[in-house]
């Protein structure tokens, strides 16, 4: 017998329609679409697809060094711009589209500009500014009120505490009622309860400044260990060694990281071909073996349950990785009859 905070999982076996497959799921409204029993399930123990470093599709050939920038890239630069362009995009395709094939958490990293009072995203080069990105995932809420949205601000590089109160007003003023508060009992938060409140965004802002404002979710709530692994097989074997504390979010970072010495052999490649394929084919298939739902007791689960799941390249064949991660919440149904009994 498994716990959800007030609720009651009774484990009994279900046999599944076969058209019962996220291959069938209509990603634009996934969530909406979820079966019954799963709207009542905590949304930390769904399995959530994610994209790792989101906006970086906004890179290109114009983009210039940003505060993240590792040093050596300032000499390079100017000589090696569609390398290390190459090896710096993570995402082909926009904020919307990521938005209608399934994704629901984003992997944001920001950085300000010297004489600019706007914000914008990074990854070592300066990404689009962050104002229409965000609108976008507004009018996708306001217009798909059964889907739920995680926004994970990641890293601030060049910010000044006054940097991140203004930030942090623009997120307040653009969502407004649709944050989801942080609560002391995250297994109270579901697909359910949040139609009733008409609430869909979380923003996680992962810097101390953020302790006084309960709109936003501090960054133990959602912990996102890297793997920093550049072979698949190292990145299966952290993946399935996680281990993970119950009662709060986790995030699971399907991606390789390609050290100095992997791109100096692979110079003509790029990250897509090197990293994101590779996970694919290799890892993903492994990521099935894994489940949504509460960490168990020890011995009784060899891996961690899963709950938000990155990748790059997010949409390879057809959209295969957010398909694979979202037909991870049926094994709730195949496993087990979710029977709740509110105990409050």
């Amino acid at each position: 017998m498994f716990f959800f905070g007030p609720f009651r999982l009774v484990h009994k076996a279900i046999v599944m329609g076969k058209d019962s497959t996220a291959q069938n799921f209509n990603l634009e409204n996934w969530m909406r679409d979820l079966p019954a029993q799963l709207k009542d399930v905590p949304l930390i123990y769904l399995a959530i697809p994610g994209s790792h470093d989101s906006m970086t599709y906004g890179i290109t050939r114009a983009s210039t060094l940003a505060p993240d920038a590792e040093p050596i890239l300032h000499r390079l630069y100017p000589l090696f711009r569609g390398t290390i362009i190459r090896w710096t995009i993570t995402q082909a395709i926009d904020t919307k589209q990521q938005l209608l094939i399934g994704i629901r958490y984003f992997d944001l990293r920001l950085a300000t500009k010297k004489d600019e009072n706007h914000y914008f995203f990074t990854h070592g080069l300066y990404a689009e500014e962050i104002s229409k990105p965000l609108q976008q995932i507004r009018d996708f809420v306001d217009s798909h009120p059964g889907e739920v949205v995680i926004l994970d601000l990641q890293h601030f590089y060049g910010f000044q505490p006054e940097d991140h109160q203004r930030l942090m007003r623009y997120l307040l003023n653009i969502f407004g009622a649709k944050l989801i508060p942080r609560q002391i009992d995250l297994q109270s938060i579901t697909l359910n309860s949040l139609s009733r409140l008409r609430q869909q965004v979380v923003v996680v802002y992962r810097n101390q400044s953020v302790s006084a404002i309960s709109e936003f979710w501090q960054s133990q709530l959602l912990p996102s260990p890297w793997p920093q692994q550049d072979r698949t097989a190292g990145l299966v074997n952290f993946l399935h060694n996680i281990t993970r504390r119950p009662g709060i979010g986790f995030v699971h970072q399907a991606v390789l990281t390609p050290t100095p010495k992997f791109i100096i052999l692979r110079w003509i490649s790029n990250l897509r071909e090197k990293c994101a394929v590779p996970v694919k084919n290799e890892v993903l298939p492994k990521l099935t073996e894994l489940a949504p739902g509460p960490p168990l007791a020890k011995g009784v689960n060899q891996f961690a349950p899963v709950n938000v799941v990155i990748a790059d390249f997010v949409d390879l064949d057809n959209a295969i990785f957010p398909r694979t991660i979202i037909e991870l919440n049926l094994k709730l149904l195949r496993n087990t009859d979710l029977v709740y009994h509110n105990y409050g």
